[in-house]
């Protein structure tokens, strides 16, 4: 929450301090740089990771539970949980942000060439006034924590995955820095929120002796665990 909080903060001092000159600067940045970072933004949309985890979902709601043996069905379970999770991460703080954004009406860099990083026209319900908080990196802060506490084994390549499509969309010009430092912090904030609704319950995470979070079972990746299952199921004896 500290950690938050500091974004949240950050966010709002990069508004009067620092939006204006890095905009003026980017619009000096190559072309090919610009083309580059398209290919790149378009990871925020976060639709693989949606249509992958909710494929998974729906693949093994159909499992026939009754008929396999029970480490089958706990790695099943385990697969079940963490595509959840990451599905809700992905989809409620997209949601959350789409709400926000709109109601808040702040212009993109676009509207003023950069010039004017205080212009606000509240509920304008118009897209050209929907940058803060900025949605794709709402989707990269909540998809590279989601996948981080699920498999933080790879924790750094996630993280770093979710900056580099943060930064992105200030180098297409269509956010400032403040927007996506403040969309970061939903995309986080939302997915520490719904991991320790998890948590409470059992589901996918539990707490640590320290209170910290981690995996329910620690050490495994999901998948291997279920193949792992299916591959001992299948031997003779």
């Amino acid at each position: 929450m500290v950690i938050l909080a500091l974004l949240f903060a950050l966010s709002l001092w990069t508004i009067f301090n620092v939006d204006r000159p890095i905009a003026i600067w980017m619009r000096a940045f190559p072309e090919e740089l610009s083309a580059l970072a398209n290919h790149i933004t378009r990871l925020g949309a976060g639709v693989e990771v949606l249509v992958g985890s909710g494929a998974l979902l729906i693949l093994l709601a159909f499992l026939p539970r009754a008929r396999l043996r029970r480490r089958i069905v706990v790695g099943a379970n385990a697969v079940v949980a963490a595509a959840g999770f990451v599905f809700l991460s992905v989809a409620g703080g997209g949601l959350a942000v789409l709400i926000t954004k709109y109601s808040i009406g702040r212009a993109r860099p676009a509207v003023s060439q950069g010039e004017d990083p205080l212009d606000f026209q509240v509920f304008a319900l118009n897209p050209d006034y929907a940058a803060f908080p900025s949605g794709h990196a709402t989707t990269a802060g909540a998809m590279a924590m989601a996948l981080a506490l699920v498999f933080p084994r790879f924790r750094s390549i996630f993280i770093s995955i979710g900056i580099l499509i943060s930064l992105s969309r200030q180098l297409v010009g269509v956010h400032w820095p403040s927007d996506t430092i403040m969309g970061w912090a939903v995309g986080v904030g939302f997915t520490f929120w719904l991991a320790h609704i998890f948590a409470r319950r059992r589901l996918l995470f539990v707490y640590g002796e320290d209170g910290s979070l981690r995996p329910r079972l620690a050490g495994m990746p999901l998948v291997s665990l279920l193949l792992r299952n299916a591959r001992r199921t299948a031997a003779p004896g």
